[in-house]
């Protein structure tokens, strides 16, 4: 995957959601509970002050928190602008998505420069996010 795609920047954000949101419940498909239970782990030995993380349990692939999707994968754009609309293959995503989330964590995120967590770095935009999605489908 090439580093500023479309596909990248959406990981990235996704990752960095991961990372910091609170209340999230991470379901995975059997085959992956371990991988995303080290990550856990992984985010522990990053982040010390964290005292809660999310709960990986076994089902279809989502990500929630408070019962509300954090992101949607289906390839029909979501109404929910709040949503972060990921329309790619799932069993890629769930494999790409560790590998971000670790990527930052070496990185030392969320405190280093150029993660996107910093009060100077731009907020993400759904919207400029989707028009990408759409124009690089044509």
């Amino acid at each position: 995957m090439e580093e500023n795609s479309t596909r990248w920047l959406a990981l990235r954000e996704a990752s960095r959601r991961i990372l910091v949101e609170e209340n999230l419940t991470i379901c995975v498909p059997h085959s992956h509970i371990a991988t995303w239970h080290r990550l856990m782990l992984n985010i522990a030995d990053s982040m010390p002050h964290r005292l809660e993380f999310p709960s990986v349990i076994e089902g279809m692939f989502v990500i929630h928190r408070n019962q509300i999707n954090l992101f949607d994968f289906n390839s029909e754009e979501p109404m929910n602008k709040d949503v972060l609309w990921l329309p790619y293959e799932q069993s890629e995503l769930i494999v790409d998505l560790i590998q971000m989330c670790s990527e930052l964590l070496l990185a030392g995120y969320p405190g280093c420069t150029g993660c996107g967590y910093q009060d100077d770095e731009d907020k993400w935009d759904e919207i400029a996010h989707r028009s990408r999605l759409k124009n690089s489908e044509e």
